[in-house]
């Protein structure tokens, strides 16, 4: 066959297309040959694309593709279609609740915990800095120094997660840094060089965060006259002098306020503040931590307050103007800082491949290395380069001939090296077992990942505004608006009293009071209760906002976000019997499938005990990272004898509605296959199916779907 010169140049072109990788990842992977070749090792054979479609789905994703993704994919002629696979699901919703769900994980983010509020709103800012693609190291900063109210920022859900901030230390240096200190917060560090007082010189940095803040200390007003004595300490000793001389001539001019008054305002108002609690921080700079009055060590003495000091590195000294956490914040994210570097490098590494290049990844030591030095820190420079940016890190590892290798099947046991000829086979996840289930049921809902909570933001708005009037109306404005209110409510407690008066008396007479009059009045001492209640309420925020406010916060109801789909084409088909029995069957599963039809990122976070999410192991958010993979027979019996089945083989199921188009049976096991594996089925599980098909008829496509769901090829990353 003769070759023609554009026949040549086409094949060349493509031949560089094919071969056009990314420079970095290119440069991992030499790395890795580096190591494979000192260790007597071999790079795992590529993986097909039926094997990497579904893999860069559920990694980048965090589900399985539904049929149209999978056969768009295979069919694709394009030489780049795998790298530009992976930009698009960087770049999509799919990525936003997925990396949710693991940093959920990691942060142990729990809408368990007091503040329903603020922990939504942590969760709603989460997500919203991971589909910003917001900088690791900006977003780190944002989390340590925020302040204010849950209506300024949901970060501060991340300083509300823990009370004890000497705990909350513990955890910010174990995510952040990879360094396990708790145990040097109660004694000298048994294994590493951490002493208790390097453990409360750390804390002294973050040990001014007022978590506590909020409902009724929002009506500890300033009293006239009172010296503001922090504002003091600034000041020289002649300008203290005439500060001191200005407040008492405020005071003196002020009226004076009626405590009892002043009390009466705060029992009034007491209900009316509650959902004020765990809504607000504050940070008090210059505030120590103590000495514990155990303290046994030569170095110090119990009740002694210690001033700050990093464990490690170069210091953090505050520079002009800069508190000593804005400082800690700065060093802990500085790019000087190797620790808060090579931790996220590490991570995202494990995250991608199953297992990182340093382990356990939060507990490193002076004595710790990686598995591939050279490897491990081309990616730290490689995540400064990326300036801190998660996905254009990610996107380099994604497209790494080592990653779309096959999976290494053998287990790496504790303490053994792992040379990353291939990314490890892993079970999925609990989120992507979940996530997976919901495709088969509803498609795609990859669009339905709530960023905005319009509700939460409502209510949070109507709080702030409350706050605000609250603070301007002053002590002796809410006195006012309290004297008014119990003016009223004297005038309608006797108005009631005269009704129920009446009510009474009209009865006792012959033939009793007519029943319009007797629901006009029981209507008006209705109304009247309302007005009662609500007085106080309206006269500071008005008749809507005050409505909103007593009617409190729902939170969201995922479960009914997405209706069950209906084949309306299918449904007009049907003779009259046959189109009972169908909606028979739709009112039956209709509720399964509702249950299928969000992403694990939009329920409740963590799941209620005996959910699938719990039965397949998502945390419980109590210890970093406390997610399992391992298998259990409550897993297998959910999947067997659980609603699952019911709801992704119910007649309005994203799956059945496929099955329904498809036409003969071999068509519909080429099509289950697809759906579940990203693949067609193979020449001897074609046989096998033939034989299922012959015995089993109509009843084969339920049986095989349970047993692909229940099989390993489903539960496991390939």
């Amino acid at each position: 066959m003769k070759t023609t010169p554009l026949l040549l140049s086409a094949t060349l072109l493509a031949c560089c297309l094919q071969a056009a990788v990314l420079p970095e990842a290119a440069r991992v992977d030499q790395l890795l040959a580096e190591g494979w070749k000192k260790n007597g090792l071999q790079a795992n054979a590529p993986a097909p694309d039926e094997v990497i479609v579904r893999r860069l789905y559920l990694d980048i994703a965090g589900r399985i593709p539904t049929v149209e993704e999978t056969e768009s994919f295979l069919r694709s002629n394009d030489p780049q279609k795998r790298a530009k696979l992976i930009d698009q699901l960087l770049a999509g919703d799919g990525f936003t609740s997925h990396m949710f769900n693991y940093w959920a994980d990691v942060l142990r983010m729990t809408d368990n915990v007091k503040g329903r509020l603020t922990a939504e709103a942590y969760e709603e800012w989460m997500k919203k800095q991971l589909k910003a693609n917001t900088p690791y190291d900006e977003m780190v900063r944002r989390l340590i120094t925020t302040e204010g109210g849950t209506w300024d920022s949901g970060s501060i859900g991340f300083w509300m997660r823990d009370e004890n901030k000497l705990d909350h230390l513990a955890y910010t240096v174990q995510v952040f840094l990879g360094t396990s200190i708790v145990c040097a917060q109660c004694h000298d560090h048994p294994f590493d060089k951490w002493s208790q007082m390097d453990y409360y010189g750390m804390a002294a940095f973050t040990y001014g965060m007022n978590t506590r803040g909020g409902g009724n200390d929002y009506l500890k007003f300033k009293k006239p006259g009172e010296l503001d004595k922090e504002a003091m300490k600034a000041m020289t000793k002649e300008e203290r002098k005439e500060y001191a001389k200005k407040m008492r001539s405020d005071k003196e001019q002020q009226p004076k306020v009626d405590k009892e008054q002043l009390n009466q305002v705060r029992q009034v108002m007491g209900d009316v503040m509650k959902p004020l609690r765990y809504t607000n921080i504050s940070w008090q700079d210059g505030k120590l931590p103590a000495l514990p009055h155990d303290y046994k060590y030569s170095n110090g003495r119990p009740g002694q307050q210690i001033q700050p000091k990093v464990m490690f590195g170069h210091e953090a000294a505050p520079l002009g103007g800069e508190t000593t956490l804005a400082a800690f914040a700065r060093w802990m994210t500085s790019p000087e800082n190797p620790r808060f570097t090579t931790v996220i490098a590490n991570r995202m590494w494990k995250k991608v491949f199953g297992l990182g290049l340093i382990e356990p990844v939060d507990e490193m030591t002076d004595s710790t290395v990686a598995s591939n030095p050279a490897l491990m820190e081309y990616l730290a420079r490689l995540m400064i380069e990326k300036k801190y940016s998660l996905k254009s890190f990610l996107r380099v590892l994604y497209n790494t001939e080592a990653y779309q290798g096959m999976a290494s099947t053998r287990e790496v046991a504790v303490g053994d090296t792992y040379h990353f000829t291939g990314p490890l086979l892993r079970r999925m996840s609990a989120e992507q077992v979940w996530d997976s289930l919901v495709t088969l049921t509803a498609g795609n809902v990859d669009d339905m990942v709530d960023t905005d909570n319009d509700r939460l933001h409502q209510y949070l708005d109507d709080l702030a505004f409350f706050l605000n009037t609250v603070k301007s109306k002053g002590v002796e404005g809410l006195i006012q608006v309290s004297k008014d209110a119990s003016a009223r409510l004297a005038a309608n407690q006797k108005e009631l009293a005269d009704m129920r008066a009446r009510l009474a008396a009209g009865k006792e007479k012959e033939g009793g009071m007519s029943a319009i009059d007797s629901k006009q009045l029981a209507q008006q001492a209705s109304r009247l209760r309302r007005e009662a209640g609500q007085d106080i309420l309206e006269a500071l925020l008005g008749e809507d906002r005050a409505s909103d406010l007593r009617r409190g916060y729902n939170a969201r109801q995922a479960d009914s976000k997405k209706a069950p789909m209906i084949d309306k084409e299918k449904l007009a088909s049907m003779g009259k019997a046959e189109r009972k029995r169908y909606l028979d069957e739709l009112k039956k599963t209709a509720k399964n499938v509702q249950g299928l039809n969000v992403r694990a990122s939009e329920l409740p976070s963590p799941a209620r005990a005996g959910h699938l999410l719990r039965t397949f192991g998502q945390s419980d958010r109590e210890v970093i990272e406390n997610a399992s993979a391992d298998a259990s027979v409550p897993q297998a019996l959910t999947l067997l004898n659980g609603p699952v089945v019911q709801a992704v083989t119910s007649p309005v199921s994203s799956l059945s509605l496929h099955l329904g188009k498809a036409g003969s049976a071999e068509q519909k096991m080429d099509l289950l296959y697809t759906a579940l594996l990203s693949r067609r089925p193979t020449s001897q599980e074609r046989a096998v199916l033939s034989g299922v098909l012959a015995e089993r008829g109509p009843r084969a496509v339920e049986d095989v779907t349970h047993a692909l769901l229940t099989g390993s090829q489903f539960l496991f990353i390939q």
